[in-house]
């Protein structure tokens, strides 16, 4: 509770200065290039979940090996080289596929598309660092490291989109370096923790870690698709306005998303470290994250909900305020989308596969709700309100009856 306290507090600052740069980018470019600038950080998200997987399954790792240090430095130093080869590559392939993908996504400047890539150089050993320091549960270390990517954007839009006007240019070269400096913080964090140093000889078995990490990639896939389609979708039917109308809605909805995000990043590696006896415990932290979560994000719904036409001004301008009527509805979405993520990494970390297959449910519910109901804005996000409700629930049943499940074993064993 004291790591997820504090990564809030880290995070709510960081989504301050994350959300600096949405009101500056939607008064200094156009409403066609803004919605241009969501389905480029949508995209770049997308490519970045094989990063997640890699999240996951060295947090789960690192968290089994706590006692055994020395191969902590070994997996990391492999893992290392392997990762930042394979950035290089999809790099590449995005430059090769760049005229295509500028075409789905009806980005205006196709240079843009290539320079927000340009994370995909850096961002795998980025996140071998904080996964390393996740699992040791080295949360404070961790917050330090996440809060320079806000705070890098920041300044990088400053003076690419501001003060050298770049319009969505620099906006794409603001997305493609912002990384760049908590990668070389997160070396220096590392070499700071003072592990015993592994033998370069030594060998470390890897093919439990891609066995671990097929699962984790359906995970990440799903989230970042129930996260980013929508906007993906949106830029594909509607007009480029109406498209940049749905991207600033997104901007705002997120707030609520960002605030609750520190309770999965320490959720998770605590539920991984529980053994067979301690099945129990994994449902009071469950519950507990839960809670965190609804008391962290209550206070921010409220005023979205109540005080929906304040919320548009402020966040992204006058000329945007045509989506207040749809704010109260989609706050309760992102409720939805954050409780099936928290709940999500929840079944992942025990690497319960039936939780993911209602998320993939829910993904081609979603796919087929948006299909038929994107006549207008407002049907748009009804139908992404049902589709998440329903996962909701589903995942609901499952921890309920997990939970009679372990329950009624337990009181066997007795």
């Amino acid at each position: 509770m004291r790591g997820t306290m504090f990564l809030s507090a880290v995070n709510f600052f960081g989504a301050f200065l994350n959300y600096l740069v949405h009101p500056i980018l939607a008064r200094n470019l156009s409403v066609a290039e803004y919605g241009d600038y969501q389905a480029l950080l949508s995209f770049i998200t997308l490519l970045g979940l094989l990063a997640s997987v890699v999240s996951y399954v060295i947090t789960r790792e690192v968290a089994s090996l706590i006692d055994r240090q020395d191969r902590i430095d070994v997996l990391r130093r492999k893992l290392n080289f392997y990762l930042t080869f394979l950035g290089v590559i999809i790099f590449l392939l995005v430059l090769a596929a760049a005229p295509f993908l500028n075409t789905v996504f009806k980005v205006s400047h196709g240079a843009a598309l290539a320079f927000a890539s340009l994370f995909l150089l850096f961002f795998f050993p980025l996140t071998v660092n904080r996964a390393v320091l996740s699992g040791l549960q080295k949360f404070t270390q961790l917050s330090a490291n996440s809060i320079w990517d806000q705070i890098s954007r920041l300044v990088l839009v400053v003076i690419l989109v501001i003060a050298w006007p770049l319009k969505i240019i620099g906006a794409g070269l603001a997305l493609g370096l912002s990384g760049l400096p908590a990668l070389l913080i997160g070396f220096w964090q590392i070499k700071k923790l003072n592990l015993p140093q592994g033998s370069r000889k030594e060998s470390y078995n890897l093919r439990p870690l891609w066995r671990y990490g097929l699962l984790a990639i359906l995970f990440s896939v799903l989230i970042q698709f129930f996260y980013n389609f929508d906007m993906l979708f949106a830029k594909a039917w509607f007009t480029p306005e109406e498209a940049g109308l749905y991207g600033a809605l997104l901007t705002i909805g997120r707030i609520a998303y960002f605030i609750g995000g520190a309770v999965p990043m320490v959720m998770f590696p605590v539920v991984a470290s529980f053994g067979p006896a301690e099945a129990m415990r994994k449902y009071k932290t469950l519950g507990k994250s839960l809670l965190l979560m609804a008391l962290m994000m209550l206070p921010v719904a409220f005023v979205m909900i109540f005080f929906p036409s304040f919320v548009v001004n402020f966040v992204v301008g006058p000329k945007y305020l045509s989506i207040a009527a749809y704010l109260p509805l989609f706050t309760a979405v992102i409720f939805f989308l954050t409780f099936m993520t928290v709940v999500g990494q929840y079944f992942l970390a025990l690497a319960r596969r039936t939780a993911l297959y209602f998320l993939l449910a829910g993904a081609l519910l979603e796919i087929v709700l948006l299909g038929i109901f994107h006549s207008s804005l407002y049907s748009f996000v009804w139908a992404l309100f049902i589709a998440f409700g329903i996962n909701t629930l589903g995942l609901l049943v499952l921890l309920a009856r997990d939970y009679l499940r372990d329950r009624k074993h337990l009181s066997f064993r007795a």
